[in-house]
């Protein structure tokens, strides 16, 4: 059923409503010059009646995003159309019960999608938020809705010293979601939301950039939800190792020989999107620059986790923080990477004794704890023991470093439902499965448990948007003394919803082995050892 809202700074925007909940989708939050320039706040208002009823263009990115996703989650959805823009994919999306209006004052959650900052829309199905909104109203806990786009990939990430001297500047996908986090604090009222009590989540590499949000002098939300990621996950680099990719990615492009950086940029700014999305290799990279801005610098483990230091600076403005993982979240490095596997003892090994050189007993701890002192040891056996690594510096820990050096009440969940369907994750909680619970969209082929566990993670969520506790919060500044994490599943144990007192071991189905370590080893240094490995 169509329905127009008569906005005072927007003019008519028609959406489309069923069961209690009205979306507005593919609504432009900002407008571009060109690919690469600065997102300029779009203030409206549009001509006649804004039509609101189907999504807009998603960013530049592979056409087979989508897929790729699904397929890890290991089950499928509708199809949608999904076409393409790299000029007019700065839109967002509304969901907001159909009885809201301008004084409802509803709690927002706005969730930035993840996909290592090159694939992801808000567009695509499983990002679907009717059945979301639509349990928060059953709930007695409404919320409104907005999932967001940003560039991507080269159009996102891409910087290099002649792109900044001709006014481009890095981040320009961070610099996206910070606009339509603008944009809603400015407009969301119109559809019932409230701008003084936003809730911003982010999954992966969208849990990532929320963190990275949280370095922001000014305030830009109540309350965050980090989810399977961090900025220890998509770490900033400085402007030195973009330029050597900016390189890469010109080479690649066959652009080396342009006779001049204008020309260079142009070929940028002109060259079909599809072609430079195809054209370059997975090799160039697509993450934040240290550009003493958005990314202030680069950050500590150490710093992060201290309650007296203000890294992030958000931990002074945001009032609270709710952070979690999956059980086996490092899935996503196999099946991105699957490369890692090969010879993957004998490259841990080589790893570890290049970060820790002259520290045999340190190195050899390392080895000995994930049972990886043998570099000969076959791939299969192996493996999941450097997925175990892996999982440990990359998601679990950095979960705990947030909370327990958050200022404010800090609320931890540890996710361990299982994947139902076939695959090389069935009756296992990998990456990503979280949010095929947390939108509904996936019901169907749930058991009757596992909708329970569903329903209960989403119900939380809503509890914390309304500023509810949801479970009682961490003790500030650790993760040993007065500790309580929620914990979700495995139902097929018997295991639903409920909480642990220990930061890891027995219920929480997380190891210890990074904190039997760092009583001789920098957490700094021995997250190191990944990057490392990922490098061989």
């Amino acid at each position: 059923m169509a329905t127009v809202l008569q906005t005072q700074q927007l003019g008519a925007i028609r959406g489309k409503g069923s069961e209690g909940v009205t979306q507005y989708l593919g609504i432009k939050y900002a407008t571009l010059k060109d690919r690469l320039a600065d997102a300029v706040l779009f203030e409206g208002p549009n001509d006649g009646v804004l039509d609101a009823t189907k999504d807009g263009p998603t960013a530049a990115s592979l056409p087979f995003g989508c897929d790729l996703e699904l397929s890890h989650i290991q089950n499928t959805l509708p199809k949608k159309d999904l076409p393409q823009s790299d000029l007019d994919c700065l839109n967002l999306n509304i969901a907001t019960p159909t009885n809201s209006t301008s004084s409802s004052r509803l709690p927002v959650f706005l969730f930035i999608h993840g996909g290592g900052f090159v694939i992801g829309a808000n567009s695509w199905p499983q990002f679907d938020y009717h059945r979301l909104v639509k349990l928060s109203t059953e709930k007695n806990l409404p919320v409104v809705a907005v999932s967001v786009n940003y560039r991507l990939g080269a159009f996102g990430f891409l910087t290099s010293e002649e792109l900044r001297n001709a006014g481009y500047k890095a981040n320009n996908g961070l610099r996206d979601q910070r606009v339509a986090i603008e944009w809603v604090r400015k407009h969301i009222h119109e559809f019932g939301g409230d701008a003084d009590n936003i809730t911003v989540a982010g999954m992966s590499a969208g849990g990532a950039s929320v963190t990275y949000h949280l370095n922001s002098e000014k305030a830009l939300f109540k309350r965050a939800i980090v989810m399977s990621g961090t900025y220890f996950l998509s770490q900033p680099l400085p402007y030195e190792a973009h330029e050597q990719n900016y390189q890469n990615a010109i080479a690649a492009l066959g652009l080396s020989n342009a006779a001049s950086p204008e020309e260079r940029i142009k070929a940028l700014s002109e060259l079909p999107a599809t072609e430079i999305v195809s054209r370059l290799p997975p090799s160039i990279l697509a993450v934040p620059a240290i550009d003493g801005d958005i990314v202030p610098s680069a950050f500590s483990r150490a710093q992060t986790g201290c309650a007296t230091s203000d890294e992030p600076r958000g931990k002074n403005w945001c009032h609270e923080l709710m952070i979690g993982d999956a059980e086996i979240d490092a899935s996503i490095i196999a099946f991105l990477y699957p490369k890692t596997k090969n010879e993957c003892a004998k490259k841990f090994v080589k790893a570890v004794k290049t970060v820790f050189p002259s520290q045999t007993a340190e190195s050899q701890q390392i080895l000995e704890s994930y049972g990886l002192a043998d570099p000969s040891s076959n791939d299969d056996d192996a493996y999941p023991a450097v997925l175990d690594f892996i999982n440990d510096i990359v998601f679990f820990t950095p979960v705990l470093t947030f909370a327990q050096g958050w200022k404010g009440p800090a609320y931890v969940y540890y996710f361990n439902e299982t994947n139902p369907w076939d695959g090389p994750w069935k009756g296992q909680t990998n990456h990503i499965l979280d949010l095929a619970y947390l939108f509904q969209n996936f019901r169907e082929t749930l058991s009757p448990a596992q909708q329970a566990v569903a329903t209960a993670f989403a119900e939380d969520f809503f509890k914390f948007c309304h500023g509810q506790a949801p479970w009682p919060a961490i003790s500030k500044g650790t993760v040993t003394d007065g500790f309580t994490a929620r914990v979700y599943g495995p139902s097929s144990e018997g295991s639903f919803i409920g909480t642990v007192a220990q930061a890891h071991g027995l219920q929480s189905k997380r190891r210890p082995n990074f904190y039997d370590l760092t009583d001789r080893i920098s957490p700094d240094e021995l997250a190191k050892v990944f990057n490392v490995f990922m490098s061989l």
